[in-house]
């Protein structure tokens, strides 16, 4: 059976042999359909299970058929009488496809090489030019991208020694025809002056640039949307290494790395399986979007699945199964790759990879040559003083790791990879060794020093050995929309921002030191954090913070726990996610909101692990989604509800006094046109929550807007009704601020997000603040709903009409929002998929109201539709808390019937939930 190779070879000769040969300008029929057949055949090759590399050296292959047919058309028709001399040339391919890779849209590389004779100063002898525009506009007329240069020997030299990229691609050079004695000088030459010699230089810039590249697409083999190219873990980590062997041994095989035992056979198959892997997932990628791609979005991950052969019925278990084999390999190219890179003592001198070499902190004191416990400490590294070191004790597997925290040492890359290769001594009796447990304890109290110790025992795969609960997060996909990792390494972040904060010197981590030097024992908290999530594994049913609990248990047990503490590493689990559900989506002015958090929380010490707890996991999840706004509202419910578990009167005086403080200031800085009685109207009249996320000059706007509200009040009668907006441009933060000051009355809110919406703004997220007086200030936070930029003039102006009109007359607002071509909605422009819509009742939370919590994909228009299916539901809504996040809103509203009750009846909330999903149909219909 003839081979692929065979199979293209007769394709040639077959559409494109004929003699004689016709110029290709005149034969582009038949150089497009061999193009487009050869294609066609590699699609069918990929789809019928073709391994990554063997598709992308069957394209690469197939090109060099493609390109010698047509160069020889082209040197057959050369104009001019008789036969003009041919240069000494070669056509070269380098960079992937000089290396005999090219996945499905790649552009091809290729050089011209010559003697030097054929160049007359800087223009190309006829002959030579002829040759390469021949081929080079006939590749480009069949629809090929390439890229080219025309060099001698000489200019290889000189380009390679001014660029280290260039110098990458050289060496990968191969000849796709023409004169086999040039090219072997080639080689010869740029071995000698490019590379010889140069061999520190060009590693340390390959470390240097990888390093880069790593901090620009995530510091991470497990990001939720990885890069197959670039990321950690990816196709380039795994060519890097290549590139760099063949700088310090002149070899590009893992099989020579192997006989130098730099590496296992396990860990050489194991990248060998990778990059076919990662390739062929390129591939399909590539396939899929008709056009070069590397970064593995969201929203094609479930349609690779089923590409690639993931059958399973549930689409988020093919996802699941999917995801996690991608996140496996390449933690499998970034972990080996990166021990080698050590084991050659080639470390990065510059940047942060969460990595052994970056295990502790610089500066610490090293201990020059040490021997303890069958290590031996040296240049502050940790090596083994036998390869029996852990079968004879077992415990050190665990033991040495806290002689690296004590010490300030990491572990020499030939003790990683033993402690890999030993696991199997984590048994039964391990389990049972109350040492092994007491060292895992210590490790966790070393309080701002513990994350980089349970990264390493991660990545040399004894902590899942250990914990097999947490073993079992490793590349765990995240549904929810807002994580950026997997379930195993939003742990670890977790881990790392809770250590951040023991020695911060800026906010907002510096914000928690001192709850954080008082907390004991430290332990407690690091646990909970690494065993916040680990119910997110369990096949079960419910919410993942019950699963973790129940694990949690058994970890409590193993560890032998006394029953405090395993009570209260049970309660923060429990509850990890309530402090930031309670102060982002309840009023913290309702003390029976404060009440009922504070009898969860129990007492001030488990106060101050869950505040934070909740800060190191949200910062874990997105420090783009942390504000100033979420942590004055953390912060408020903290102290609030330190004051109830402490019973300290003097809490209360001291928000007193920091009140009265604010008035004074704000009073110092008050223009002499401003009344104190309106100074002091001001602060009697809003709830404490204002005063906690306003500072002076922003509290004397507010009071400036209602000045004027109350002006027109006195003044201009026939403008009463009228609110009093203001803007303000936020350029940094994306958005517009807009205010507005008016009387409170049945269907604001509604009206001002509807108004907002016909005049094409987008709303963001809200403030919403109303005075005892009935004067309310709202602000909302918008950008253009069409272009997502800062609000036009022209666009406030309309706002400003329609909002006036609205509540002074009569305007039809959702015929005029109908007019409006809005958006899809922004979470499937991010994220190319929908987000379900979930509709919950709270009626525990206040004792007077009714809460509505909503989540939905933000679209343009939503508040408006939400708060008047409320409004015609005959709902008053007395408070809104809004945000958004990744194109998701996440809203809750405060609610009661008119006559001021609050909905309990069954009926009657599944009637608002039916009408609230039908507003939201509605607006998606448009």
């Amino acid at each position: 059976m003839p081979t692929l190779l065979e199979k293209i070879e007769a394709d040639a000769t077959r559409w494109l042999g004929q003699s004689p040969r016709r110029p290709p300008n005149q034969d582009l029929a038949r150089y497009k359909h061999f193009l487009r057949l050869e294609t066609h055949r590699l699609r069918m090759l990929h789809r019928a299970g073709a391994g990554g590399r063997e598709l992308c050296q069957a394209r690469a292959a197939m090109l060099d058929v493609l390109l010698r047919q047509i160069l020889e058309a082209v040197r057959q028709n050369l104009p001019g009488e008789g036969k003009p001399r041919l240069p000494v040339m070669a056509l070269v391919a380098i960079g992937g496809y000089g290396r005999g890779e090219l996945n499905p849209q790649s552009d091809i590389d290729i050089m011209f090489l010559h003697d030097g004779d054929m160049v007359a100063g800087n223009r190309a002898h006829p002959v030579l030019a002829a040759l390469a525009d021949g081929l080079l506009y006939t590749l480009w007329d069949i629809g090929l991208k390439v890229g080219h240069s025309v060099r001698s020997v000489e200019d290889c030299v000189r380009v390679a020694n001014n660029d280290m990229q260039s110098k990458t691609s050289l060496i990968e050079a191969r000849v796709i025809t023409g004169d086999a004695v040039l090219f072997h000088r080639f080689q010869n030459v740029v071995l000698a002056k490019c590379v010889r010699d140069f061999e520190d230089a060009y590693i340390a810039a390959r470390v240097a640039d990888q390093a880069s590249r790593h901090a620009k697409f995530g510091n991470s083999a497990t990001m939720q949307e990885p890069h197959l190219k670039n990321g950690c873990g990816g196709l380039r980590d795994y060519q890097n290494l290549l590139w760099m062997a063949y700088f310090k041994y002149r070899t590009r095989s893992l099989a020579d790395l192997q006989q130098r035992e730099l590496i296992s056979d396990r860990e050489r198959r194991q990248l060998e399986q990778a990059y076919d892997f990662l390739l062929r997932v390129r591939n399909d990628l590539h396939y899929h979007v008709n056009r070069p791609a590397d970064v593995l979005t969201r929203g094609l991950q479930a349609t690779l699945a089923l590409n690639l052969g993931y059958s399973d019925r549930s689409p988020s278990r093919r996802l699941e199964k999917f995801m996690r084999e991608v996140y496996t390999h390449m933690r499998h190219i970034y972990f080996i790759t990166r021990n080698l890179e050590q084991r050659l003592a080639l470390r990065p001198q510059t940047g942060r990879l969460p990595s052994l070499r970056a295990l502790f902190r610089s500066g610490r004191q090293r201990v020059t040559q040490q021997t303890l416990d069958g290590f031996k400490f040296v240049d502050g590294e940790i090596h083994a003083l036998t390869p029996r070191v852990f079968r004879e004790q077992p415990r050190r597997l665990l033991r040495v790791f806290l002689y690296a925290q004590q010490r300030g040492l990491r572990l020499h890359p030939d003790l990683f990879q033993l402690i890999r290769h030993q696991l199997l001594l984590v048994d039964r009796a391990f389990y049972r060794d109350d040492h092994v447990h007491a060292t895992f304890l210590e490790i966790l109290n070393q309080r701002g020093n513990v994350a980089p110790l349970l990264r390493a025992m991660h990545e040399v795969g004894l902590l899942g050995k250990y914990l097999p609960c947490f073993g079992r997060l490793t590349c765990l996909v995240q549904h929810e929309f807002y994580h950026r990792y997997t379930a195993d390494e939003h742990t670890l972040v977790c881990l790392e921002k809770l250590d951040q904060i023991w020695d911060a010197e800026k906010p907002p981590f510096n914000n928690y030191i001192e709850i954080f030097q008082r907390l004991e024992p430290p332990f407690l908290l690091y646990l909970a954090l690494l065993l916040h999530d680990t119910g997110k594994a369990e096949p079960t049913a419910g919410k993942h913070a019950e699963a973790s609990c129940r694990l949690a248990q058994r970890v409590a047990a193993q560890l032998h726990l006394d029953p405090p503490a395993t009570h209260d590493l049970l309660l923060l689990i429990e509850h990890h996610l309530l402090m930031a559900q309670i102060s982002q989506r309840r009023d913290l002015d309702d003390p029976a909101v404060i009440r009922r958090f504070a009898a969860k929380v129990e007492t001030p010490a488990n106060l101050d692990r869950l505040t934070l707890l909740t800060f190191a996991d949200s910062m874990a999840t997105s420090e783009t989604l942390w504000n100033d706004f979420k942590e004055s509202l953390l912060w408020t419910l903290h102290d609030r509800a330190q004051r109830l578990l402490t019973g300290a009167p003097e809490q209360v005086r001291l928000e007193e006094k920091q009140r009265e403080a604010l008035q004074e200031e704000v009073g110092r800085i008050m223009p002499r046109s401003f009344t104190d009685e309106e100074l002091r109207a001001h602060f009697a009249h809003l709830p404490s929550r204002y005063y906690q996320i306003h500072p002076p000059r922003e509290i004397l706007a507010d009071l400036a807007l209602v000045h004027r509200f109350m002006h027109h009040q006195l003044a201009e009668e026939d403008r009463a009704l009228e609110p009093v907006v203001t803007w303000h441009n936020e350029p940094d933060r994306g958005y517009t601020a807009v205010k507005i000051c008016t009387w409170d009355r049945a269907g604001l809110f509604s009206k001002l997000t509807g108004s907002l919406t016909a005049a094409g703004v987008n709303i963001l997220s809200a403030q919403i603040f109303s005075r005892q007086d009935g004067v309310i200030l709202d602000t909302f936070f918008v950008n253009d709903a069409r272009t997502g930029a800062l609000v036009s003039s022209e666009s406030r102006d309309r706002f400003e009409r329609l909002i006036a009109t609205a509540l002074t007359g009569d305007v039809n607002l959702p015929d005029l929002i109908a007019k409006q071509k809005l958006p899809p909605s922004v979470y499937q422009s991010l994220e190319g998929e929908h987000l379900p819509t979930v509709v919950q009742f709270d009626n525990n939370t206040s004792d007077t109201r009714t809460v509505i919590d909503l989540e939905t994909e933000d679209r343009v228009g939503l508040l408006y539709a939400v708060t008047r299916a409320l409004s015609d539901l005959g709902l008053d809504i007395s408070l809104a808390k809004i945000s958004t996040e990744k194109g998701a809103a996440i809203d809750s509203f405060y609610v009661n019937e008119l006559d001021g009750a609050k909905v309990t009846a069954p009926d009657r909330l599944q009637e608002i939930e039916t009408a609230l999903r039908a507003a939201l149909s509605a607006l998606d219909r448009g």
